[in-house]
């Protein structure tokens, strides 16, 4: 499914001038972090997750599905970026959804000064979870 969305979207690209960045993708076992908010770790939610994050997180049903899937988003970020590193901080990466529920990303910090420096356009998200895990797929563009 995935990779049919990819390639369709490539075509698009090319007719429309849209260069690709990067691309990036993850899947995260959700008891992962299902066991991390288990052990009331709030010091782990708070320096991976914004505010806007946790309070979307918090009215699911079962938070932990929204927290997996963000977290997958983030690393798929990262990869998309082709950053890594211990200066990377997981909560300057925003993941919100949008009314309709499509995931938007915004860049925050140090990623939103790194953005501007490399005149990076838009992320383009996809986040998906199917009972054990979460998966992310991050596509950078810009347009020429």
């Amino acid at each position: 499914m995935v990779l049919t969305v990819v390639i369709l979207l490539l075509e698009y690209m090319e007719r429309a001038m849209i260069m690709i960045l990067g691309i990036g993708t993850d899947i995260l076992k959700i008891k992962r972090v299902r066991d991390v908010y288990d052990s009331n770790n709030d010091a782990f939610f708070k320096k991976t997750y914004t505010a806007k994050e946790r309070d979307q997180a918090e009215e699911r049903p079962d938070p932990m599905l929204y927290y997996a899937t963000r977290f997958a988003g983030k690393e798929a970020v990262f990869k998309a970026l082709g950053e890594a590193g211990n200066w990377l901080r997981p909560a300057e990466i925003e993941i919100l959804n949008q009314a309709n529920g499509q995931p938007t990303v915004t860049l925050l910090g140090e990623l939103h000064q790194l953005s501007e420096k490399r005149k990076l356009g838009i992320i383009l998200l996809s986040l998906s979870y199917d009972t054990d895990y979460a998966i992310a797929c991050a596509i950078i563009q810009s347009f020429d």
